[in-house]
């Protein structure tokens, strides 16, 4: 009895652990995220596929759940005029580009 609650305890430990780690990023990361939100405000194609690579995030993955200051991207190219990084980024979106490209 005694050692599966020593074995609970370690457990339970490892999985809070595993928890509060999960919020961390790498600055060096985050930088190159902040490179990619850089490059939609500029609305150049070519900046923004260099930022992309760069960053060593797929471009579909960053289309759904990027947030360059609280919005998605496309929103956010939207916010700055940035009108061919919008729609490009609203048709690598899993979501209904339709919908996200009727917003421009």
């Amino acid at each position: 009895m005694k050692k599966l609650i020593i074995s609970t305890i370690i457990t339970t430990g490892i999985i809070l652990a595993g928890n509060a780690q999960a919020g961390f990023i790498d600055p060096v990361k985050e930088q190159k995220l902040v490179k990619v939100c850089e490059a939609i405000k500029s609305d150049s194609l070519i900046s923004l596929h260099v930022a992309v690579k760069d960053s060593g995030v797929g471009l579909t993955q960053l289309a759904n759940g990027l947030k360059c200051n609280g919005s998605d991207p496309v929103s956010f190219a939207m916010q700055y005029d940035a009108a061919s990084t919008a729609k490009f980024m609203a048709k690598k979106s899993r979501k209904n580009h339709q919908e996200l490209l009727a917003k421009l």
